[in-house]
């Protein structure tokens, strides 16, 4: 079945559908494998859920980790960037993360999901409820998009001069969501006694090849 983009994504209508579309027809063939991962780690999306209900986030935003890593803890990027989250150790350290060769806790699920989750809600209210500004920022860092902003304005995010791997971020961030029907994935049958129960000590490997589903930026 083909998939196109609904009016429903009013955070994308600054990008012409066109943009988003061609990204929908990226991912659209792992469809099926997105949505069991998705149920693979059910508690941890419900407990995603519960936190982003708490600094009043949109809840699409439930997709980063599968966007940034396909929810693989364990997943680094040549950038650098390490866990669930893809997060940077100078802004894990920022949210309160040990980051040494000790121990690294962007590999480690619930110290790192509340550490994405307190810098989304920090971006999301430093762009004023904009959420195709706080995935740019969560990106490129708020540092660039807000330098872009000041030297561009009144311009249409799709032609601001940001990174090209930014644009193909908040592009497809938005494919992403309209393939999942994020609020299907809420229900009452929770269980958080269970939900870092079976994690174990993360062997760190590159982000490439660690999974039959790879990371769905990298698509």
């Amino acid at each position: 079945m083909s998939v196109t983009l609904g009016c429903r994504f009013a955070a994308a209508s600054a990008l012409p559908d066109a943009l988003i579309q061609s990204h929908i027809d990226v991912l659209s063939p792992y469809q099926r494998q997105i949505e069991q991962k998705l149920q693979q780690f059910d508690p941890l999306v419900q407990e995603i859920f519960k936190q982003l209900d708490r600094y009043d986030l949109p809840d699409n935003l439930v997709l980063v980790p599968m966007l940034e890593s396909s929810y693989n803890p364990q997943a680094i990027s040549p950038a650098k960037a390490a866990g669930l989250w893809q997060l940077m150790p100078a802004t894990a350290k920022r949210f309160g993360l040990k980051v040494s060769y000790q121990r690294d806790e962007r590999f480690e699920i619930a110290p790192s999901t509340d550490a994405a989750i307190q810098y989304l809600a920090f971006l999301y209210r430093k762009f004023k409820g904009d959420l195709t500004l706080t995935l740019a920022a969560y990106n490129a860092g708020e540092g660039r998009v807000q330098r872009t902003l000041r030297a561009s304005p009144n311009t249409p995010f799709h032609q601001l001069p940001l990174p090209r791997e930014t644009q193909h971020y908040v592009r497809r961030f938005y494919a992403l969501d309209s393939l999942i029907n994020v609020s299907s994935l809420r229900h009452d049958n929770f269980q958080p006694i269970l939900l870092f129960a079976g994690q174990q000590q993360w062997q760190k490997k590159p982000l490439i090849d660690l999974s039959p589903l790879p990371a769905l930026i990298s698509l």
